[in-house]
C-alpha cells in the first residue's frame, strides 16, 4: 500500500497532499501524470486534503540579531489553520495572540485576536509580518493556487525528485506577490518549493521545505526554510525557520 504524505506548505505552505492524490486523479480524468495541466496539478494540492486534525508545537527561528525563538502552537485542518503565540515568547507563559485561518473556495477569512480584542486582517494587510518573523498572512493563505491560467514552465528537480515548476501570475498584481513560481513533487503532489516575486521581477519571497517526520502512516512538515530578500537589493535577505513537532 503506498504510504501518504501530508506536507505543511507555504509556506507557509501548509498543505496536506496524500501521495497517491495525483494518481488518482490521473486515473479519474484518463490522463497520465505527465499529460495533467498546471491548473489540474494546482487543484490537486488544494483539494486533496484528509479529514483529520492535527497539532503541532512548533518554533520560529528568526536568524536575525537580536530575535530569539518565538515558540507556537498550531492546529490544522482541511480548511482552517489556528496559530497561537504566547507571552513574552516563552511557552510557560499564557497565549497571548492568536491568529486564525479560514480557508474556502476563493474565499481567504483571517483574524487576529490579541489583547482582548478581535481584529479581522483585510487584503491590504496580508504583506505584514506575523509576530516579526518572515512568515506573513499571505503566505498562510497561499491565494496564488487560485490565480488563473498557471502554466508549466519547465520540470525540475526539488528535494531529491523531479517537480512541476509552475508559474502562477497575480490578476491583482497591485496586490501581493506579482507572480509566484511553485515546485510541486511528481512523486507525492507535494508543494515543496515556492518563490514570490514583485513587479519588478525581483524575488522578494522564498519557501523550501527542509525536512518530515512521520506519524501513524503520514508524513508531516518537520521544518521548513522561509527567506524574504530586499527589493533594493542592497541589503542582505533575512530568514527564518520553521520547526514543528506533532503532538502526540
Amino acid at each position: 500500500m503506498a504510504k501518504r504524505i501530508k506536507i505543511i506548505s507555504l509556506i507557509l505552505i501548509l498543505n496536506m497532499v496524500p501521495l497517491c492524490a495525483l494518481c488518482s486523479f490521473s486515473q479519474n480524468s484518463g490522463k497520465t501524470s505527465e499529460e495533467l495541466s498546471a491548473a489540474e496539478i494546482l487543484s490537486v494540492v488544494r483539494n486533496s486534503y484528509g479529514d483529520k486534525s492535527q497539532t503541532f508545537r512548533g518554533e520560529i527561528r528568526p536568524r536575525r540579531i537580536g530575535f530569539k525563538l518565538i515558540p507556537l502552537n498550531i492546529t490544522l485542518s482541511s480548511k482552517f489553520i489556528k496559530l497561537e503565540f504566547f507571552e513574552s515568547n516563552r511557552s510557560n507563559m499564557k497565549i497571548d495572540e492568536v491568529i486564525e485561518f479560514k480557508i474556502g473556495a476563493g474565499k481567504h477569512e483571517v483574524t487576529r485576536i490579541g489583547g482582548g480584542i478581535s481584529e479581522k486582517i483585510g487584503p491590504e494587510k496580508f504583506n505584514d509580518r506575523i509576530r516579526g518573523t518572515d512568515l506573513t498572512y499571505e503566505d498562510l493563505v497561499m491565494r496564488f493556487i487560485e490565480w488563473p491560467s498557471p502554466k508549466i514552465v519547465a520540470i525540475e528537480k526539488a528535494k531529491g525528485g523531479k517537480a512541476w515548476k509552475i508559474r502562477c501570475a497575480n490578476p491583482d498584481a497591485g496586490k501581493g506577490y506579482a507572480f509566484v513560481d511553485a515546485w510541486v513533487s511528481q512523486r507525492s503532489g507535494a508543494l515543496v518549493r515556492m518563490n514570490g516575486y514583485n513587479a519588478k521581477n525581483q524575488l522578494v519571497k522564498s519557501f523550501e521545505v527542509d525536512s518530515v517526520q512521520q506519524h501513524k502512516g503520514d508524513w508531516y512538515l518537520e521544518m521548513m526554510n522561509v527567506r524574504t530578500y530586499p527589493a533594493d537589493g542592497k541589503s542582505k535577505p533575512t530568514s527564518s525557520f520553521l520547526k514543528l513537532e506533532i503532538e502526540k
